[in-house]
C-alpha cells in the first residue's frame, strides 16, 4: 500500500500547471510578430536570475535543515552535507551512440537532451555525498509519466538508480526532487534542444552554445558547463574527435527545504568545461 501523502494530487496538479505555463510563456516570447520585449532571466519560469547571481561567492556548507510548517516530507531521505546541485543532462544521441544502442531508451526516437540526474555536490570536486540512507522510490505515477518524456532512461530504471545514489542525499521528498529535476531540465531543453537538433551531425563549440543560450535566457550560459569525449560508434572519419556528451547546470540549494533554487555561475563553484577544447561534434 502506498503511504498516505497529504495534498499529493494538489501538488502534482499545480506542478503540471506551472510547467505548462512556463512552456507557453517561452513559446509565446519566441513567436514572430508578438512584439514582446526581451525577457529578463528572472522572469523565466524555473530559471532564477542567473545574471544577478553570476558572481555570487560560494563558500558555505549546509548541514541539515528544518522543515517549514506544513511542508510535505513523507518520502524524503536524510539530507547530507553539500553546497549546491548539478543538473546533469545527456546529449542523448551521443549516449546511444556510445555502446548503448540496444537499451530500451535508445530504441525510440532520441530527444536531443535527456535527464541524467540532479546531484548534490560539494565545492571540492569528486567529494559529493552518495548512497545516503533513505526510503525506496515511490514516485507519483503522473509525474513518472511526465518525467519519462525528458528522462527516457526511466525505461531502464535510471530514475531508481539516481534516487538511490543522489536523491536520498538531498533531504527532499521524491516527488519534489524529481519535479524540480524535470522543471529545470525543461528550461534547458527549450533553450538548447532545438538548436542541438539543427546542429546534429555537425560541430559547435562551448562559446557558440553559451551565446545561443544567452540569446534565449540572458545569463544562462555562465550557469552551464559542457563535457566532451570520443564515443564508441562515431563515424570512422570522426572517430578521434570529441563529441558533446553532457551539459550540466549549477544550482544553489536556496530553494524551499534546500531544493534547487538560484542558477549560479559554475566558475564560482569550481566547475568548468571538460574535454571540449576549441570545438566538438554533435551526434546525429
Amino acid at each position: 500500500m502506498r503511504p498516505f501523502r497529504p495534498r499529493r494530487k494538489n501538488f502534482v496538479a499545480l506542478f503540471v500547471i506551472f510547467v505548462a505555463l512556463g512552456t507557453a510563456w517561452i513559446s509565446q516570447r519566441d513567436r514572430p510578430g508578438t512584439g514582446a520585449p526581451p525577457a529578463d532571466a528572472s522572469e523565466t519560469p524555473g530559471q532564477p536570475d542567473a545574471v544577478e547571481n553570476a558572481d555570487k561567492p560560494r563558500a558555505r556548507t549546509n548541514v541539515g535543515f528544518e522543515t517549514e510548517p506544513g511542508s510535505r516530507r513523507s518520502n524524503a531521505g536524510s539530507r547530507a552535507s553539500f553546497d549546491f546541485y548539478l543538473l546533469a543532462l545527456s546529449s542523448h544521441p551521443a549516449f546511444c551512440a556510445d555502446g548503448h544502442a540496444r537499451k530500451a531508451e535508445c530504441r525510440a526516437d532520441s530527444p536531443p537532451i535527456s535527464i541524467h540526474g540532479l546531484w548534490p555536490e560539494r565545492l571540492e570536486p569528486r567529494r559529493y555525498p552518495h548512497d545516503c540512507a533513505g526510503p525506496r522510490l515511490d514516485l507519483d505515477p503522473e509525474l513518472t509519466q511526465r518525467l519519462a518524456t525528458l528522462m527516457p532512461g526511466v525505461a531502464d530504471g535510471l530514475h531508481e538508480h539516481e534516487w538511490r545514489e543522489h536523491g536520498t542525499c538531498s533531504g527532499l521528498d521524491d516527488d519534489i526532487y524529481f519535479g524540480a529535476t524535470y522543471a529545470r531540465a525543461r528550461v534547458i531543453d527549450l533553450a538548447l534542444g532545438q538548436h542541438l537538433t539543427t546542429l546534429a551531425g555537425g560541430s559547435s563549440s562551448a562559446t557558440e552554445l553559451r551565446r545561443h543560450a544567452d540569446e534565449r535566457i540572458p545569463g544562462l550560459g555562465a550557469t552551464l558547463t559542457f563535457h566532451c569525449r570520443m564515443i564508441r560508434d562515431a563515424p570512422r572519419e570522426h572517430g578521434r574527435e570529441p563529441y558533446l556528451v553532457e551539459i550540466r547546470q549549477c544550482l544553489d540549494d536556496d530553494g524551499r527545504d534546500g531544493a534547487p533554487g538560484t542558477a549560479i555561475a559554475c566558475a564560482t563553484v569550481n566547475r568548468r568545461d571538460q574535454g571540449c577544447g576549441a570545438g566538438f561534434r554533435i551526434a546525429p
